[in-house]
Parts: C-alpha cells; structure tokens; sequence
C-alpha cells in the first residue's frame, strides 16, 4: 500500500513545529540586566525596563568589582562586609512598576557581601562581590525598575559598583 503523502507531510510539519516551539523556548534568554550605579554618591540611579515571559523570582543585587591585588581586595572586604562581618551599610530605594502599577516601593538597607561572581560586561571580564538588595517574585507583564542611592558613602568611592537585575532560579 502507497502511504498517504499528504497525512506524511502534515505529521513531519507537526514535529517540526514541536521541534521549533522547544527550541524557542529553551533558547530565551532569562532578565539579565546589569548597569553601574555610584553607590558612593547620593541620588545616583540605576533603572531598566524588561519583559517577564514567565512567573518566578527576579534577584536585584549591588556588584563590586574586586581590585587587581590581594591587598586591594583586603582592604575592599572590610567595606563589603561578609558573611561574618557587616560592612559599610547602602541604603537603597527599590521601585518596581507592573505598568504604571507599583509592585514594590521600599527604603532597605545592605550591609555584607553574600557571594561573588565573575561575568564579561562591556567587553571586560569582571570578577565581582555581591551584596543582595532583594528577591522579588514577578508574573508575567512589562517592568520597569529603578535603584537610587540615598546617601553619599566616601568609602566606596574607589570601588567601581553595579546593580543586576536578573531571574533567579536556586536549583540551577
């Protein structure tokens, strides 16, 4: 028996489509922002505006780029803080808008490093501490976020600073 070309075409087309929504989906890119901010200076701002495609939490953290040498970086912990140890204190305004909508509006305050990280950015390869701001989670809809620094903090003024806002999924 001759098999139904038509039917064959239609099944292949199908598969492809599956294929194509896969790889669609498995190759979108997550929220990964990352912009500088002086934290060192009073009403510095940092601001993004993204899509979130899919409910879940969204991490938003200060980015400290470690100096060159052991000393520098010795002397950069004792303003980061640690896990052990509270650093000089940031206090920061979050403000997220769904739309025109706030989600969050809050004054909070960081105060130690909780783990570094190390990422190009602007052709750089930076190896950074990381303080977290916050964990938010977010539905689907356009956003708009913004950080501003609320006081002038002399001693970061020589340690180069970012913010990222990024998804955040712990088990990967």
């Amino acid at each position: 028996m001759i098999p139904n070309i038509s039917s064959q075409n239609i099944a292949i087309h199908k598969w492809l489509l599956i294929i194509l929504c896969f790889y669609l989906g498995a190759c979108s890119n997550p929220v990964n922002i990352v912009k500088p901010l002086h934290v060192s200076r009073a009403n510095q701002i940092a601001s993004a505006q993204f899509t979130v495609n899919k409910p879940g939490n969204y991490r938003f953290a200060v980015l400290f780029v470690k100096g060159n040498t052991q000393d520098i970086i010795e002397a950069q912990k004792k303003t980061w803080g640690n896990i052990d140890e509270t650093g000089v204190p940031i206090h920061l305004e979050l403000r997220i808008l769904k739309g025109n909508t706030p989600v969050v509006d809050e004054i909070l305050e960081t105060t130690r490093v909780d783990w570094g990280q190390s990422f190009y950015y602007q052709d750089r390869e930076l190896n950074t501490a990381v303080r977290l701001i916050k964990i938010q989670e977010l539905m689907p809809g356009e956003y708009t976020v913004s950080i501003r620094t609320l006081y002038d903090l002399e001693a970061f003024r020589p340690i180069e600073s970012l913010v990222e806002f990024s998804y955040y999924n712990p088990k990967h």
